[in-house]
């Protein structure tokens, strides 16, 4: 009877060491997974100036943290200041010939048909459309010229870290070349 007890209490005693090695294992590899062999994945953001010049100013570091909307260099900005300086002269030249041009039109549409031929007419007014397209020609320049100088300084599109940084104040930055990345730190998977 003692022989029975024993293997009885051996067959327990060997069941519950196998039930406890296995909540462990399952434990250890369902509820705590690890290996060596993981991989961690992110977004990478090339930074890409949109316009061409020597960086004056850099503010980055490699591997530093930035914040979305950080400023990470600048671009000289003289030949975009000229830029829109000389837009705005256009503009106002357009505007000045508009002016001209309706004075004009205004003057002659005032006259009697007898001083002024329809032809006449006709080109003044055409003078006056032609004109108001050279002032939407002027304002798109004005506007491309503004958007052109607001590039001069290359902002952080997302909050991240800063890699492969190699550029130095000096470069020469070209528009559509990327001069480093940026490690989007919301997408890590």
């Amino acid at each position: 009877m003692r022989l029975k007890s024993l293997k009885y209490f051996s067959t327990l005693l060997v069941l519950a060491v196998a039930l406890a090695a296995g909540w462990w294992l399952w434990n250890f590899y369902m509820q705590a997974p690890w290996t060596r062999d993981g991989k961690v994945r992110a977004e990478q953001v090339s930074i890409t100036p949109q316009v061409s010049g020597s960086i004056t100013e850099l503010n980055i570091k490699d591997n530093q943290l930035v914040k979305a909307g950080d400023i990470l260099f600048r671009i000289d900005d003289t030949p975009y200041k000229i830029a829109v300086l000389n837009a705005q002269a256009q503009l106002a030249r357009a505007q000045t010939d508009l002016s001209k041009a309706n004075n004009e039109a205004n003057r002659r549409r005032h006259l009697s048909k007898n001083y002024i031929s329809a032809e006449d007419l006709d080109t003044a007014n055409i003078n006056v459309k032609a004109m108001q397209a050279s002032v939407n020609a002027a304002e798109a320049a004005l506007q491309q010229a503004q958007w052109q100088l607001s590039q001069t300084q290359v902002k952080a599109p997302v909050d991240g870290w800063i890699t492969n940084l190699s550029t130095r104040t000096g470069n020469y930055a070209t528009a559509g070349q990327p001069l480093f990345a940026l490690i989007d730190s919301h997408s890590f998977y």
